[in-house]
């Protein structure tokens, strides 16, 4: 099992640094970031406010992470490969977390280098930015599971990123100034980093509420990849 689940990470590893097109989605956010900077200098705004990074980490997130998976996916469902890997002996379990681990890594980087590109306030060493931001890369990582495992079809893939994309991105933003979005956002899955954005004195230890609704999602969304792969499981059995 240990030896198929590092053969499946590195294959994941190899996927997402050699296709081109996941490559630049990978890079994309940092494109954003600095041509973000770039304006925000034109007009001698700091970049240095949590309101910036509160709206492009989820954004690069999102861009950098979600549309990836949904991608490899939808791509690996309409060209069989997913019944090839299944037929080698693949389990979906591993198949699932494979892509996780490695989607997690990449979001690392995104987590550590978003701030230092702004000049941010933020501390990457920061416990509860680091923390907050991890629990919200999980969810998009696992949102973006089951927008993958329902996407039939590449076209199909990328209608259902737009929502995604949007509701990752743009619901934080939308939150500072719709009192609708905010209460949205604070029983969402974001709601321990939109707290931190809010107040960079957040200590996440201090807001349990917070802590538990985005726990509660965590385990909702694997519940929800959990059933999927079930009933993929039991139309793979059938053929």
């Amino acid at each position: 099992m240990i030896k198929r689940m590092s053969a499946l990470i590195w294959l994941r590893f190899k996927l997402f640094t050699v296709n081109k097109a996941i490559l630049f989605e990978i890079i994309s956010p940092f494109i954003f970031t600095y041509f973000y900077k770039y304006l925000y200098s034109l007009q001698n705004i700091s970049t240095q406010n949590s309101e910036l990074l509160g709206f492009l980490i989820p954004f690069s997130l999102s861009i950098g992470i979600g549309i990836p998976i949904i991608a490899i996916l939808s791509e690996e469902r309409e060209k069989n490969s997913f019944s090839a890997l299944m037929l080698s002996g693949v389990r979906y379990f591993e198949y699932l977390v494979s892509l996780i681990i490695v989607s997690l890594f990449f979001s690392l980087f995104i987590i550590t280098i978003i701030p230092l590109i702004l000049n941010s306030k933020v501390s990457i060493l920061n416990f509860n930015y680091f923390f907050s931001s991890i629990f919200m890369a999980i969810s998009v990582c696992l949102i973006s599971l089951i927008a993958g495992l329902l996407a039939k079809t590449q076209v199909m893939s990328q209608v259902i990123s737009l929502p995604v994309v949007f509701i990752t991105s743009f619901l934080p933003m939308l939150a500072t100034i719709n009192n609708t979005c905010k209460v949205i956002v604070n029983y969402s899955f974001m709601s321990l980093f939109y707290k931190y954005i809010q107040r960079p004195n957040f200590i996440l230890s201090n807001d349990l509420k917070s802590l538990a609704i985005v726990l509660l999602w965590i385990v909702l969304l694997i519940t929800i990849n959990y059933l999927i792969v079930q009933i993929y499981r039991k139309e793979f059995l059938k053929l």
